[in-house]
């Protein structure tokens, strides 16, 4: 089996990947943790789920957390608030201010999770010998090879990416008080853990003038393929499309082919261009926000996707609130729409599951 869960993590991403042989072992990826609105519920969820597994350490494969992004780190500041609870995870894939240095390859909340990571450096990156997750200038791209079966490509960051997150994350230590690289104490007291664990025209919108994303966290993030008994998905955390899309070329000629894809950047119209849509094909296409703050997913970058595919996608929503209500209203023939679950009082959960 194959599943991916796109858990309740409001405007940020917190993905669990389960994957194994039917009736044998099952085994776990998480990548990413969600902001600190969701601490108090997604959390103790995660800890809910590690806490199932077995084994005193290594019982989840791999933590992913992509970049620095608070709705993406902030959750995983406070899961890993115990340094203990580091080993649980057989590899932690993080790149943090010394990785992001030119002769050696949310800042503050980056700083934080950095004190828990240095006190057990052999579960930092492993696969990269310590080193930093990234993509080399020329030559294949790193692929890791996870227990179970599992194959992971490295799409990004590369080095250049990086080294231009450089003087942000100086400035937004500088404003904390915090050195860079020597990690930070938790200041928030509820973030810390100490137990064990509307109107949708498709083809009007994709012709929408694009704006590439620019901003530096995003560019510096880690974008994945995850495979499995020959089922490869895309995972993009709020990835632009342009250098993406640069490392798919590398890999294999277009089109790319995919039973799934994790939309970048929550659906943002900024990160999904018409380029990548007919680069990248898939059936699946997977959006992890509530919409809070920037209203995503937009509908432009949903458009750009459905008049570029052969199949016809089928769009999985984590929540449902009013600024995919168009989208819903506008599936047939064109598109689908996949739902949570719906309950008698007509109210929808929250979080999906995706079989791949």
């Amino acid at each position: 089996m194959f599943r991916i869960e796109l858990l309740p993590a409001q405007r940020g991403d917190a993905l669990w990947l389960t994957y194994g042989a039917k009736g044998g072992q099952l085994h776990h990826v998480l990548v990413d943790g969600g902001p600190q609105e969701t601490i108090p519920t997604l959390v103790p969820e995660l800890e809910r789920r590690i806490g199932k597994l077995q084994g005193a350490t290594d019982r989840v494969e791999l933590f992913v957390i992509s970049h620095i992004d608070a709705d993406h780190i902030q959750g995983v500041v406070s899961l890993l608030s115990d340094a203990d609870r580091v080993p649980l995870f057989r590899d932690i894939w993080f790149n943090g201010w010394e990785h992001h240095q030119s002769d050696v390859l949310g800042a503050s909340d980056a700083e934080r999770l950095t004190a828990s990571l240095q006190q057990h450096p052999d579960r930092w990156n492993a696969a990269f010998d310590g080193g930093a997750v990234a993509i080399p200038d020329e030559g294949p791209l790193p692929v890791v090879e996870l227990p179970g079966g599992m194959r992971i490509t490295v799409l990004a960051p590369d080095r250049r990416a990086m080294t231009k997150l450089v003087p942000e994350w100086e400035k937004a230590c500088e404003r904390a008080g915090i050195e860079p690289g020597k990690g930070a104490e938790i200041v928030k007291k509820s973030w810390i853990r100490d137990e064990l664990l509307g109107g949708f025209d498709p083809d009007l919108l994709a012709e929408s003038k694009f704006s590439a994303d620019r901003g530096k966290p995003n560019g510096a993030g880690i974008a994945l393929i995850a495979e499995y008994e020959g089922r490869r998905v895309l995972l993009l955390a709020d990835n632009p499309a342009k250098p993406v899309l640069a490392a798919l070329d590398r890999l294999e000629p277009a089109p790319h082919r995919f039973a799934a894809v994790k939309i970048s950047h929550h659906g943002s119209r900024r990160n999904t261009n018409l380029e990548f849509g007919r680069k990248v094909q898939a059936k699946k296409w997977l959006v992890s926000t509530n919409g809070a703050q920037f209203g995503h997913p937009d509908p432009e970058a949903l458009a750009r996707i459905v008049v570029t595919q052969k199949l016809t996608p089928v769009f999985y929503f984590n929540y449902v609130t009013e600024h995919i209500t168009g989208i819903v209203e506008a599936a047939g023939d064109r598109f689908q729409v996949k739902l949570p679950r719906r309950a008698r009082d007509g109210t929808y959960a929250e979080g999906i599951a995706v079989t791949v």
